[in-house]
């Protein structure tokens, strides 16, 4: 097993995770939560360097070698001392460790501490993390000031709206007013004296500006919609209530996200916090898309190709027969499970393992509140056959 120093781990991807998810065991899997310096909290490497010892007591206990556990474990000691995981870090991060595997990677979605050792990585809370999408777009509103960025895992980028799209308020209005603003004037009667007509306008002051405010959008609106309609691509609007309600009245986006992040945008100061957020609106995206998708399924499929069982969709897993694997977020099934050439190491999740299989049979898995479930069921499966 060779090692590497990862000086910039790289987010999860299936193909990899794929071919990961096929290893052998035992199979160790560490969530290293998000760490600041300061923190009272210890370095996600003084995390890790704790939890090696209890690794190596559980894979002793359930019957592996001593000597093979510390060659095990070995790439871990060496991996605490690489700056990725001394530096402080705003995201989560992983580390899978097996006989043949030793990866660390990011995460967008922040996690608990864990450890975990079994006949397969623990990756159930991570499906979210393979059916993200690999960019999207945010969209800052304010008056004073328009930004539209593309962002990619953790990175983001400003790019510039399209020519002719205004980038504030005030140059919106620089253009030429629109006819419901303009001065009207009506006939004067006795009680006005001498005056020949009175000035008016056609609505309070407020009316005007929320007026002004949607042409502005309607124009950032049709601006953005020439970068992003092409491609489908994700976006996530932040802004004031105000300013996002009377975006979402104007604009046409079929990219729209329908929840966003609502208070004054500071992309300069707090781009981080900016992208955990867009990555929790993705996150419940995906989350009332798969849910609708789900309910569907239960309704159009026969009813021997939809189990909420676990025990028949454990078994259809491994026999690559599910399609689409839904899971219960608040469930966990803790048993010894043998099939096969497969051995658990211990009691393990069994929900994870049905995941794990799905998803080495290019199968899709996702994690759903408790609440959504049909039943309150642990899983939910639609097979191929």
């Amino acid at each position: 097993m060779g090692t590497k120093n990862i000086a910039t781990p790289e987010l999860i991807r299936t193909g990899g995770m794929r071919e990961m998810l096929r290893s052998e065991g035992p199979c160790v899997t560490i969530l290293l939560p998000p760490y600041r310096p300061g923190e009272q909290a210890g370095s996600q490497a003084a995390l890790l360097r704790s939890m090696i010892p209890e690794a190596s007591k559980q894979l002793t206990d359930r019957g592996y070698a001593k000597s093979s556990a510390a060659a095990l474990l070995a790439p871990l000691e060496r991996l605490l001392d690489d700056p990725a995981l001394v530096s402080g870090s705003r995201w989560s991060r992983t580390v899978f460790c097996s006989p043949s595997v030793f990866e660390l990677v990011q995460l967008t979605q922040p996690f608990d501490e864990s450890l975990t050792v079994s006949g397969s990585f623990a990756i159930r809370k991570m499906a979210a993390e393979l059916s993200r999408p690999p960019a999207f777009y945010i969209l800052a509103l304010s008056r004073t000031e328009v930004e539209l960025l593309r962002c990619a895992g953790l990175h983001a980028e400003k790019v510039k709206l399209p020519a002719g799209v205004p980038s504030t308020l005030d140059e919106a209005m620089a253009f030429d007013a629109p006819d419901h603003d303009l001065v009207n004037r009506s006939a004067a009667g006795t009680s006005t004296g001498d005056m020949r007509g009175v000035r008016f306008g056609t609505g309070s002051a407020r009316e005007r500006v929320r007026t002004h405010l949607g042409d502005f959008y309607r124009a950032v609106d049709r601006g953005v919609q020439e970068m992003v309609r092409p491609s489908a691509i994700p976006l996530v609007l932040v802004g004031v209530e105000e300013d996002a309600a009377v975006y979402r009245s104007v604009s046409t986006s079929r990219n729209l996200l329908t929840q966003g992040i609502t208070g004054s945008p500071a992309l300069d100061r707090e781009l981080d916090e900016t992208l955990h957020r867009a990555y929790d609106v993705l996150r419940a995206g995906e989350i009332e898309q798969q849910t609708s998708a789900m309910l569907e399924a239960r309704e159009r499929t026969a009813p021997s190709r939809f189990s909420t069982e676990l025990a028949p969709v454990l078994r259809a897993a491994f026999e690559g027969r599910v399609h689409q694997l839904y899971l219960n977020a608040d469930a966990s099934r803790q048993e010894v499970y043998q099939r096969g050439m497969y051995r658990s190491w211990g009691p393990e999740d069994l929900l994870n393992l049905a995941a794990v299989q799905t998803m080495v049979h290019h199968g899709k898995v996702c994690e759903l509140p408790a609440r959504m479930m049909p039943d309150g069921s642990e899983a939910a499966a639609v097979m191929r056959f």
